[in-house]
């Protein structure tokens, strides 16, 4: 069986970047900044944004302090995650530590990059702020967050495309014919996954009508809000139909585009349950939501293994 080259050939240098990706880098970098100060800012005691006294009391709790950790731990890496997609010494890390993170980007940031701007569209159609009322914020804090997350959906998959042409040259012309074949475990397991992950993307259509009366994540009040909730579910279903796209066809058809919609939507599944979870308004979280969550986690993490072995083995001697 054909199959695509996973690496330069032997003796090839990685090409140093351009303007264009490192304008990319850069920017990239440069949209990190002022979420990193607003956390740095929280964690030392300030209530920066806060619109009363109750949002500047919750902002200082240790639950939003041991969010805001993680989440500036997130942004480092992601500063790091972009210089290496950038840089020629990237490419002497493994493969893991390049397409592990950049797959959970995908799947953190592409419900943003969709349903940001569909969201701010529906919310100016029928009127009314994007943000919910009382929520213990000033706007601009809304603008600065999802602005710089705006910024970081278009910036890291651009980043991951240069780097991915330089060292993975042969996935752009790869067709559906080069794929593995899959065994009948791994359809029989695909299937299972898709089955699952295809009624979560139908619950979260269903919660962005109804959140958070049938359980849905609380906070949910906004057209925009309910818009994004919306395009994350779709985004689900797109990996829930891919993958076993990619077990299942074959021929002469090139195989980026199900390999991409594959790739983001098992990232989203995996990710949007346990980022509700985490966003929950006043930590409200419901059993109903855990329970989809984890299920759909686990469904996500299975199509993952399913992907991943769809695709073809390095090219020995390569």
């Amino acid at each position: 069986m054909s199959t695509v080259s996973a690496v330069p050939p032997p003796g090839t240098r990685p090409r140093a970047p351009g303007r264009l990706r490192l304008a990319v880098c850069w920017v990239t970098i440069v949209s990190c900044v002022p979420y990193l100060l607003l956390k740095v800012l929280w964690l030392s005691g300030y209530s920066a944004g806060a619109a009363d006294a109750g949002g500047a009391a919750e902002l200082l709790d240790m639950r939003h302090l041991v969010g805001d950790v993680v989440t500036a731990g997130m942004e480092i890496a992601a500063v790091g995650l972009v210089l290496a997609l950038t840089y020629p010494w990237g490419h002497r890390l493994p493969v893991v530590v390049v397409a592990g993170p950049i797959w959970l980007a995908a799947g953190l940031l592409a419900p943003i990059a969709v349903g940001l701007p569909l969201g701010l569209v529906a919310q100016a159609f029928v009127g009314g702020a994007p943000a919910p009322a009382g929520n213990g914020l000033q706007g601009w804090v809304y603008v600065l967050v999802y602005g710089g997350f705006a910024v970081q959906a278009i910036g890291l998959p651009m980043a991951f495309v240069g780097h991915a042409r330089d060292r993975w040259p042969g996935v752009f012309r790869m067709r559906m014919a080069q794929l593995r074949s899959a065994a009948s475990g791994d359809r029989r397991f695909a299937a299972v996954g898709a089955t699952i992950t295809g009624g979560y993307g139908a619950i979260l259509a269903v919660w962005s009508v109804a959140a958070p009366r049938w359980g849905g994540p609380a906070g949910f009040d906004t057209v925009a809000q309910r818009t994004a909730l919306l395009a994350t579910g779709l985004l689900v279903l797109s990996g829930a139909i891919a993958v076993p796209a990619l077990l299942r066809w074959r021929g002469d058809r090139p195989a980026v585009a199900p390999l991409v919609a594959a790739w983001i939507g098992t990232g989203v599944t995996v990710t949007a349950g346990p980022t509700h979870i985490a966003l929950g308004n006043h930590g409200n979280v419901s059993s109903v939501l855990v329970s989809v969550s984890l299920v759909s986690v686990l469904s996500g993490l299975l199509l993952t293994r399913c992907m991943i072995r769809a695709l073809p083995h390095r090219t020995p001697g390569t």
